[in-house]
């Protein structure tokens, strides 16, 4: 029987927060409550784990009550403003190292959300099937480097090994139109879907609450995210209250800007929290803020509108197919006026904002999207 492999930088249960661990979690719930427990068995889990032991050991992860196989190929370091070292490099590593574990054969289909992960399974078995499931156009991804991102030939040959897992990918989902046009020069073997979202405890019976001016942040604190306009945006909202949820390089940076603004009062950060508390801090919030300079499909914006969180943005990535600006979001240029004047503009109708924000969520459901998806995964995981 062949397996489905699923290969990320993730231990698939709470590192790193954030939306990508969130959106592989959801379609593996979505296959543990859907398909018989035989063909479960047939789903491993190659990841990275907190515990330096346990590389290279095999283990399990609970989704839905089933245990799936799990082999961890290389350990993280969970302070993400203090990272020392790639994991992605180390991911690699580890994965030529331990990956003869896996066995892997032609009949098996290696479900990728970390092309990093594609050289080392091509060397590990060059004819199994690889299906690539791309969180934001790999043409950002050299962009976003923490480490190498001042050598050159290293970034330049890191483009040119994403054309290549493009080409050579059996198939690929995308989230976004941009993605989609981006891979279209080397692969037809393409289809857009999107992020899912478990739809919170009590949805149908919810209503609005008043706005009260709590206004939230949820993602990594890198430069990418525009956090820096949203910031400045709180000078013009001096009845406002922004929580900063998450960590990462720049922390030390936007505290210290905080600070010279004065607005130590009205700007909370909370460090990383377990997505348990991120839920309770979005059912206290009015409004998620996010200016990133590219994204795919945020999961963070899947969340707030289940928890009738309007959203205001920057139109990138796949974020205009998955808001209604006008409706259950106002956009953004990036500038800090323009984030105040959006948070002023659904103010003014906030009720009518959330409702729309609230009913918008239903379509991302996991359920509704693990099986669209499992519907064209399923040719390759035979």
């Amino acid at each position: 029987m062949a397996r489905l492999i699923v290969f990320d930088t993730s231990d698939f249960v709470s590192f790193p927060i954030g939306g990508q661990l969130t959106s592989v979690g959801n379609f593996l719930t979505f296959l543990c409550e859907s398909l018989p427990e035989e063909r479960t068995k047939d789903i491993l889990l190659v990841g990275v784990t907190k515990d330096k032991d346990r590389v290279g050991e095999w283990g399990s992860v609970e989704k839905a009550g089933r245990k799936l196989a799990f082999l961890p190929v290389a350990s993280v370091e969970t302070d993400l403003a203090h990272t020392a070292h790639s994991l992605r490099a180390a991911y690699v590593k580890g994965l030529l190292h331990y990956g003869r574990k896996l066995h892997l054969q032609r009949i098996d289909c290696c479900y990728v959300q970390t092309p990093e992960a594609v050289m080392a399974i091509r060397v590990l078995c060059p004819p199994t099937k690889v299906v690539l499931f791309s969180h934001g156009s790999y043409a950002n991804m050299a962009r976003g480097f923490r480490f190498y991102k001042h050598n050159p030939l290293v970034k330049t040959g890191f483009v040119q090994y994403l054309k290549q897992v493009l080409r050579y990918a059996d198939f690929i989902f995308v989230l976004d139109q941009k993605s989609f046009d981006d891979y279209l020069p080397y692969t037809d073997r393409l289809e857009k879907v999107t992020n899912s979202v478990v739809l919170p405890e009590g949805y149908e019976s919810w209503t609005p609450h008043a706005f009260a001016g709590r206004l939230l942040f949820a993602g990594r604190l890198s430069n990418d995210k525009g956090l820096a306009g949203i910031i400045r945006a709180m000078t013009e909202l001096p009845d406002c209250h922004l929580s900063i949820v998450g960590d990462g390089e720049e922390r030390g940076t936007f505290e210290q800007m905080v600070r010279k603004l004065s607005l130590t009062d009205r700007v909370e950060f909370t460090g990383a929290v377990t997505p348990e508390r991120v839920q309770e801090i979005m059912q206290q919030s009015d409004i998620l803020l996010m200016n990133s300079d590219f994204e795919g499909v945020p999961m963070v914006i899947l969340e707030a509108l289940a928890n009738g969180l309007p959203v205001i943005s920057t139109p990138v990535g796949g974020i205009p197919e998955t808001v209604a600006f006008g409706k259950d979001a106002e956009k953004s240029d990036g500038s800090a006026a323009s984030i105040a004047a959006g948070v002023r503009m659904i103010q003014g109708s906030y009720e009518t904002y959330a409702k729309a924000a609230h009913e918008h969520a239903a379509s991302y459901s996991y359920r509704v999207v693990g099986k669209e998806i499992y519907e064209t995964l399923k040719r390759y995981w035979v």
